[in-house]
């Protein structure tokens, strides 16, 4: 290993001799370890190979601050817990960070960190170890991950109401980050929303047009009382996967008596293929710090239906659809799973 980068890797706090191997996929180094000596808040990708049972491969962002791995202490000064052990990995580092990080980017939601002899023990959800750990002697603080659902943070706190907290969904897009949602909470479940600050509007015109020789306007035949207006202002999310509920209504408001499906857009304007629909929704996440992917699609359903625009802006973030036939509709293409999107942050 180039001498430069074993330097550099000691002062940020990674002991390159205690692990059997350590590769870091870099650029600019002398400039990146540059900052490291003057202090400066950075990130650097790495890739540690650890050998225990069996090699595991890790990339870690390894950050200036524990907050910015979202663990918090649930215990100071106690002996190592060694509970199930065939989950348990111990390794040694130089700071709480470093093991944080190695914690988040794992199937891991609780570390123990010591000062004094600088190990940490990742325990994990499934089994990683052959379960024999020696931690020897000396006190241990235990952190824990910030919850990943509302039902964890009800079973934390008890006397938590509905309202915005800070989860950090199990979501592989999603892994170590943080994510505000709305928790509706009641005494048999606990969901999660997404507030959308922006306007989510889905609109089902009372025109028709069926020749597309004069509008008229009002709906006939099996168009007639589906027109209105839905829009949302939180959306519910599975944070396993950040899978969009589309039929859950909870949060909507407006004139349609039954609420568009989210992200749905119909009409039953005209059955003529010469006739543009005009079946809208807009779906806006700016303001959440997250989009859906750049190439969902969507897909016509009905009778006549036609997909007759989707388009992006605000890097993808704002989807305007228009879809409609006679009666027709358009819905997407899979699931609407959220991803992070970086040039929108909302925390």
């Amino acid at each position: 290993m180039d001498p430069s980068l074993i330097e550099g890797l000691l002062k940020l706090g990674v002991d390159t001799k205690f692990q059997p191997m350590f590769q870091c996929k870099h650029d600019a180094e002398t400039s990146r370890f540059v900052k490291i000596l003057t202090g400066t808040s950075f990130k650097m990708e790495a890739v540690i190979t650890l050998q225990s049972y069996f090699f595991l491969v890790i990339c870690i962002s390894i950050t200036s601050s524990l907050e910015e791995t979202h663990y918090k202490k649930w215990q100071s000064g106690a002996p190592a817990e060694l509970g199930n052990p065939q989950h348990l990995q111990i390794q040694q580092v130089f700071t709480r960070t470093i093991c944080a990080a190695l914690c988040s980017y794992t199937s891991c939601k609780e570390f123990q960190h010591s000062d004094t002899s600088r190990l940490c023990i990742t325990r994990h959800t499934d089994p990683v170890s052959g379960g024999v750990i020696n931690p020897g002697i000396g006190l241990f603080d235990t952190y824990k991950q910030d919850p990943t659902t509302c039902a964890e943070l009800r079973t934390a706190n008890p006397a938590a109401h509905s309202g915005e907290y800070t989860i950090v969904p199990s979501a592989p897009q999603f892994r170590g980050m943080a994510v505000k949602v709305f928790c509706l909470m009641n005494d048999t479940h606990q969901l999660e929303y997404v507030t959308l600050p922006n306007e989510n509007i889905g609109n089902f015109p009372k025109r028709s047009n069926n020749n597309c020789r004069k509008e008229q306007s009002h709906l006939v035949g099996d168009g007639v009382g589906l027109d209105g207006v839905t829009v949302y202002r939180k959306i519910r999310i599975i944070p396993s996967t950040m899978t969009v509920v589309r039929t859950d209504t909870t949060f909507t408001s407006g004139t349609k008596t039954k609420p568009h499906t989210y992200g749905r857009a119909e009409d039953c304007y005209s059955y003529s293929g010469t006739c543009k629909p005009i079946g809208t929704f807009r779906i806006n996440t700016l303001g959440t710090g997250m989009k859906f992917a750049a190439d969902l699609q969507w897909t016509a359903f009905g009778n006549k239906p036609k997909v007759h625009s989707i388009t992006r802006t605000h890097d993808g973030a704002v989807i305007d659809l228009v879809c409609g036939g006679w009666c027709g509709r358009c819905d997407p293409v899979g699931d609407m799973i959220l991803y992070p999107n970086s040039l929108d942050g909302q925390l």
